[in-house]
């Protein structure tokens, strides 16, 4: 059996409650290695999977340079496509690294990521909860 959570640095990434979501703690600087093992990990769990969906805490999250962004871009391919992320206690910097990481993940996947950012948790779910709702009603 797969382990559900991993650390990753200073950072953390599990399955959340819902087999579709992955749930990030982000400390400190992004290195590409790290980058790459969160894709290791995600390849793994989400294999055969329609889509994921992103949440988190970022307010500690720290660098995270262009090479580990070109990272996110090599290894987009290996994973489901991401169709929502939503962080909570976000710093003003963390959303500026969010958006561009996104960014990146989207030019080299031509996904289309709704990206939201919330006060707490609580928020988080409940976004996600709407957005699989409105996921669901695309299988149509």
């Amino acid at each position: 059996m797969f382990e559900r959570a991993l650390r990753i640095g200073e950072h953390t990434a599990r399955i959340g409650e819902h087999a579709d979501t992955l749930e990030l703690m982000m400390r400190g600087d992004v290195s590409p290695d790290e980058a790459a093992r969160f894709f290791d990990f995600m390849a793994l769990h989400f294999a055969g999977q329609r889509y994921m969906l992103v949440t988190g805490d970022v307010s500690q999250l720290g660098r995270v340079p262009a090479e580990s962004r070109r990272t996110v871009m090599r290894q987009s391919g290996r994973v489901p496509p991401i169709r929502g992320l939503v962080y909570h206690r976000t710093t003003f910097t963390g959303r500026v690294l969010t958006e561009l990481v996104i960014r990146g993940y989207a030019l080299a996947t031509g996904a289309d990521v709704p990206v939201h950012f919330v006060e707490d948790e609580a928020e988080a779910r409940a976004w996600l909860a709407r957005r699989r709702e409105q996921l669901a009603g695309e299988r149509g």
